[in-house]
């Protein structure tokens, strides 16, 4: 069943330069879709319609059922989004608060929020640093305390926005190991980047945005070797005739 439905979706910015042109989009419940361009493709524009950041000039957003315009509260409970810049979203004195934020901002019990609290920083291997700053924390862990302060407020759908963005090696290895991990457990996954080399092994659906259009949609594989022609790097196994493997393995 389609859980996010996008149907002739335009915006322009307000200089009048086009950012999205219509966009005709369903995504499955339950995928992992990797969603690829070049700067200024469109991509981050498409994902803030997702949940209401940005409402459409033209077309309609539906999430489970419902236009986003008509419901916002219900977009941003089924659609969670962790974006590029970690920093941004930290709002809290301590790992717990910031994770909770979200979850308080639902109005749920105090009972609930401390259980839904308690399981996201564990999945995201944050529990022993409850009681810590979160400006101390890594840039590899601030990620993960973003994904844990999206997954407080338990949604269906996971937006991550350049979600391997200035972290070193180990911190790719760590957020990615969360990704798949929630992708395992049910979740729809929709991961936005420019470099296709550290997720694409794990897609499900690329799709590939160039100035405000859908330039190629489909399985990996087949979709790709269109990727270069759209301003996105080839990951370096597949120019070199091989397939791309996990950063997990």
């Amino acid at each position: 069943m389609d859980i996010i439905k996008i149907t002739g979706l335009h915006h322009r910015y307000p200089d009048g330069r086009t950012s999205l042109e219509g966009i005709d989009l369903t995504i499955a419940g339950g995928s992992f879709v990797v969603l690829a361009g070049a700067n200024g493709a469109g991509k981050s524009t498409l994902l803030k319609h997702l949940n209401g950041l940005l409402r459409p000039q033209q077309g309609t957003v539906e999430i489970a059922g419902v236009p986003v315009q008509q419901d916002l509260r219900h977009a941003r409970r089924i659609v969670g989004m962790v974006f590029q810049d970690a920093d941004s979203q930290i709002v809290g004195e301590t790992v717990y608060d910031d994770a909770a934020f979200g979850p308080e901002n639902l109005n749920w019990p105090a009972s609930r929020i401390r259980d839904s609290v308690d399981a996201a920083l564990e999945l995201v291997g944050l529990g022993a640093l409850r009681d810590r700053s979160p400006h101390l924390l890594s840039g590899g862990e601030k990620r993960r305390l973003a994904i844990a302060g999206v997954l407080a407020m338990a949604p269906e759908v996971i937006v991550l926005d350049e979600p391997f963005a200035n972290l070193d090696y180990d911190g790719v290895r760590q957020v990615l190991a969360h990704i798949v991990a929630l992708h395992g457990s049910g979740r729809t996954i929709i991961v936005c980047v420019h470099d296709l080399e550290k997720v694409l092994a794990h897609a499900q659906r690329l799709i590939i945005l160039q100035r405000g259009r859908i330039a190629a949609d489909g399985p990996p594989e087949q979709v790709v070797l269109a990727a270069e022609a759209c301003g996105v790097r080839l990951p370096a196994a597949i120019r070199m005739g091989g397939v791309v493997e996990s950063w997990l393995r």
